[in-house]
């Protein structure tokens, strides 16, 4: 009991502002409750802190890739680096999964460490629910069979020793953003990733044009135009990159709902997911810089 009137006024105040309480001598301040105008100032931090990053908006390997211009080489050497990407994902995702603070997030992590293996997916919910398995579904095999026309050295694709130096920092900032421990720093890593991956999905051709799945499709679907077709040979498969795109949709709103429980979460860190975001998109940059760099090279 507080025996000065002065504790009884403060506990009166704190009790009606529900600020705080005491217990014993002691006082517990009480964080306060979230609203809906704190979740909508956030998200607003986080449209200028994600979405007008380089990688998402000024890529600049894809926006020459879209044009048309990749030789042989050069498509050769995007295939073996993202089967790379494709098969290491699925240990960072995996790792996702089993670290992901809410269950919104292990259930969207799930599905999509699925799908990547070869389950079916509902590509407009995001949803494997009820679907199958096929091994000639899972996503590396997509690549193979492009690498393969390419006569690409199968034992090549997907391995760690193909990845050049800048991929294999790419995958390690993915692992430790996207596949780390603490939950909040991969549910940031994870909104940024799926921002990137859906920018411009559902806001109008123009803008879908500018999403890096469909400047990948432009630039093959010119390279089949220019080199394959011609000679005779059949077009290289857009599949992988079109399926892609197209379950971006889903993806995009599963992250939505899962930053929302995440937000209001009463140990959210705004400020270490903002971080975890940041980062991952560095490392998303530092892929394609890699892409850049070795392009130019083989353009000699």
């Amino acid at each position: 009991m507080i025996s000065n009137s002065k504790s009884k006024k403060t506990r009166i105040k704190l009790s009606i502002n529900g600020n705080g309480f005491f217990h014993g001598k002691n006082l517990i301040m009480k964080k306060p409750q979230k609203t809906s105008k704190d979740f909508n100032t956030f998200k607003k931090r986080i449209e200028k802190e994600f979405f007008r990053h380089s990688v998402i908006v000024n890529n600049p390997y894809t926006k020459w890739f879209k044009k048309g211009l990749a030789n042989t080489a050069q498509v050769k050497d995007l295939i073996e680096q993202f089967s790379v990407f494709s098969n290491h994902f699925i240990v960072t995702q995996a790792k996702r999964m089993v670290n992901a603070d809410t269950l919104e997030g292990e259930e969207c992590a799930r599905a999509i460490l699925l799908n990547e293996c070869g389950v079916g997916q509902n590509v407009k919910t995001g949803s494997i629910e009820g679907n199958r398995y096929s091994n000639r579904n899972a996503h590396i095999n997509w690549l193979r069979q492009i690498a393969n026309m390419l006569d690409l050295n199968q034992k090549r694709i997907g391995r760690w020793s193909t990845g050049t130096k800048l991929t294999h920092i790419f995958l390690n900032g993915l692992d430790e953003t996207y596949g780390s421990h603490d939950g909040q720093i991969g549910a940031g890593a994870s909104f940024a990733i799926e921002t990137w991956a859906a920018f411009g999905i559902g806001h109008g051709k123009k803008e879908e044009s500018n999403n890096f799945w469909m400047e990948l499709v432009e630039g093959l679907k010119a390279y089949n135009k220019k080199y394959r077709v011609p000679r005779g040979l059949k077009p290289l498969p857009l599949g992988f990159f079109l399926y892609h795109f197209q379950t971006e949709a889903g993806h995009g709103v599963s992250v939505w709902q899962e930053l929302e429980e995440t937000y209001f979460q009463a140990d959210f860190d705004e400020e270490k997911f903002i971080k975890a975001g940041k980062q991952a998109l560095k490392a998303i940059y530092t892929f394609w810089f890699g892409l850049e760099q070795t392009r130019k090279q083989l353009a000699k």
